[in-house]
């Protein structure tokens, strides 16, 4: 379980980066300051779920647009069983967590600084971390998160993804 907080909490900071990036990766705005008040009629208390959900999505598009899509996964589209998972955890991490990605991008890069281990050897776009097991692998969130942190840093856009099983 502690796998799946990580990676949500992964997911969260590297969309934060993604959206506020100054080229920005993807075109949305889940997390502009009018963001929440035209989504909160429709989501209410779930506004902040809303606004995941969204980054996830916009994420996942642009990935999977550089990647393709099929027998690869990559942070915004995990093997279905792992996407199950996180669902079950959502509506008690998401919130806390997006409202201090709102408070700073700053906290975007400390979750990423916190998740990596080291850095990771990054090129522009899509490139092979391994396969899917190292997703459930106990370095595998560290591994996807020292490859967007050197991204980040270096200011280049990869998409970090892994080959079926």
């Amino acid at each position: 379980m502690n796998n799946i907080r990580q990676t949500i909490r992964l997911r969260i900071a590297v969309g934060c980066l993604g959206e506020l990036d100054g080229s920005p990766w993807w075109p949305s705005s889940f997390l502009g300051p009018h963001a929440a008040a035209f989504l909160s009629p429709v989501f209410g208390s779930r506004t902040t779920i809303a606004q995941y959900q969204g980054i996830v999505e916009a994420a996942c598009r642009a990935h999977d647009e550089k990647i393709g899509v099929g027998r690869v996964f990559h942070l915004f589209r995990l093997p279905e069983a792992t996407e199950r998972r996180i669902s079950g955890c959502l509506d008690n991490q998401v919130a806390e967590n997006l409202k201090e990605c709102f408070a700073s991008r700053e906290w975007a890069e400390r979750v990423l600084a916190s998740l990596a281990k080291g850095d990771g050897n990054v090129k522009p776009g899509p490139f092979r971390l391994g396969t899917a097991d190292v997703l459930d692998a106990p370095g595998g969130v560290a591994l996807i998160a020292a490859a967007y942190r050197s991204a980040f840093r270096a200011g280049i856009k990869c998409y970090p993804y892994f080959s079926g099983r």
